[in-house]
Order: structure tokens, then sequence, then C-alpha cells
């Protein structure tokens, strides 16, 4: 069973025509119930080995998040494969959710966080699961992490989009050593540069063909990784930045968020070792 936020335009609509006929049951998350049930009619008839459920919500709003996993919850014991790829370029000047966070922080960083941290127990009681953590190796050039960007004079959005991928790629980190003695991995994927809109959005230089980008999110999903190794560039296991790996900064980070989330991380106290070692 999997699950893969953003599912509706770009790389996550093309990852999920590849997971549906591979997996039993996919879950594909968008915020517009159109753009789902079009997906959802478009998938459904082409594998009809596969059962295509709908989950629609806003990661712009933790309630939302909270009720998606219920949704969840409530009807399947265990996730196989969580690909969370769904993300916003932000606009300028910034602009606040619901809840008060820098919107590129909270869609792109905050809100896959708590999706986790919501179906913590659904991963664990998978056979074997894997989390894929969709990232930018943009997030190289940010080194300063935070919620708030409060001098709204100095803020960018390419900045923030970046802050927020650093700050994914950290908590893949302290995820991927959190599951070291369980049957789950966790790794990050920059899948590479893609014609879609949310790049469109950042940059005005062309991308590459959605397709390949896709293909790397699969792989990231269905590779075998080796002790420590977490972060992929393609198909390319690389270094990641040292910074990921600093523990001061995963703990900061895991303060800070639990601060904004308002609860614990389920797998904040386990998430010192390093990397797992363990894959199925």
């Amino acid at each position: 069973m999997a699950l893969v936020t953003g599912a509706t335009d770009g790389i996550g609509e093309a990852v999920s025509h590849r997971l549906a006929g591979i997996v039993d049951t996919l879950l594909v998350h968008g915020k517009s119930a159109s753009l789902l049930s079009a997906l959802a009619a478009e998938l459904a008839p082409a594998h009809p080995g596969t059962s295509i459920v709908p989950i629609l919500g806003d990661l712009r709003s933790f309630a939302d998040v909270r009720r998606m996993a219920a949704s969840i919850r409530t009807t399947f014991d265990h996730i196989d494969i969580l690909i969370n790829n769904a993300a916003t370029a932000g606009q300028h000047p910034r602009t606040l959710t619901e809840d008060g966070n820098e919107s590129i922080f909270q869609v792109n960083y905050l809100s896959p966080v708590l999706l986790v941290a919501e179906l913590y127990d659904l991963l664990l009681a998978a056979r074997c699961c894997r989390v894929v953590n969709v990232v930018c190796d943009i997030h190289r050039q940010a080194r300063t992490i935070g919620p708030g960007f409060a001098d709204s004079r100095r803020y960018h959005p390419l900045i923030a989009y970046a802050q927020s991928k650093f700050a994914l790629a950290v908590h893949t980190a302290s995820l991927a050593s959190a599951f070291a003695e369980s049957r789950c991995t966790a790794v990050c994927l920059d899948p590479g540069v893609a014609e879609t809109k949310l790049r469109r959005k950042l940059v005005v230089l062309p991308g590459g063909v959605v397709s390949e980008a896709a293909d790397n999110v699969l792989y990231a999903a269905t590779m075998r990784p080796k002790a420590r190794e977490f972060y992929l560039k393609g198909k390319e296991i690389v270094q990641p930045e040292p910074e990921l790996l600093r523990a001061p900064v995963r703990r900061a980070l895991e303060e800070m968020t639990e601060d904004v989330l308002g609860r614990q991380l389920p797998w904040a106290e386990t998430s010192e070792a390093g990397p797992s070692s363990a894959y199925c």
C-alpha cells in the first residue's frame, strides 16, 4: 500500500501512474477534489488490480493533515510506501497559513513531518516500509531554519524554498536514524530538474522531462540502501551536506518542530545513532 502526496500534477502524478498496478492499494493526495476525481477516473480503469483511493487535503492546514491521517487510520492498518512529494513555491510578499506559519515552510516541511508523525505506527506496522522525501539540491544553499521569517523585508520565496527543503533533508536523516532497528527505511531524493508548474514559479529556465524525475522517485521507493545511505540525486547515492548529520542541528530542528506542531515527534528519542542500515 502506497501514499503519494501532491499526486494530481507534475512528478506526483507521473509517480502515481507508475505505482498503480505495482501496489494493491494506492492513496493519491491532492487539494483539488476535481483533479483528484479526474486522476482516480484515469488510473482505476487502467489498473483494475489496484484500489485507487483519493485523499483530499490542504497541507496549508494542520487540521486538514490530521483529518487526512485520521481517515487513513480508520481504513488501513499499515503503509508500505509514503512519498512526500507535495510542495509549493510560495509567493512574494510572504503569506502565512491559518496556523500562523510561513506558507512554504508549512507545506514543504511542517505538514509532511506532521503526516509522518500521525501515521508513524502504520509505517512501523508494515512488513517493510519506505519513506521518500522529495527534496532539491537548492537546499545546500540554506544554513538557517525557522518557521517565522519575521522580517518580511528580507523575505524571498526562493530562499524560503531552500530552507524548507534543507529542513526536510535534516528530518530525513533523523527519521533514517530512528528506523535503524526496524524494518523501515527513509531516504530523501533530488529527482532532477523537471519541467513542472512548481519549477516555473521558482525559475524561468526550462527543466527536463517529468517522466525521468518520476522514474527516479520510483527508484528511491524501491531501491535497497546500504548502511548510512539516505540521500539520492537521481539514482545515485551521494554524500549529504555535513550539516544534515550534525546532532545539534537535528535536535534543534526537532525541538522547534515539536513546539510548532504542539506534539512530540515519535521518532525523536531514537534518532541519534545515524541513518538506518536495515533494509528489506
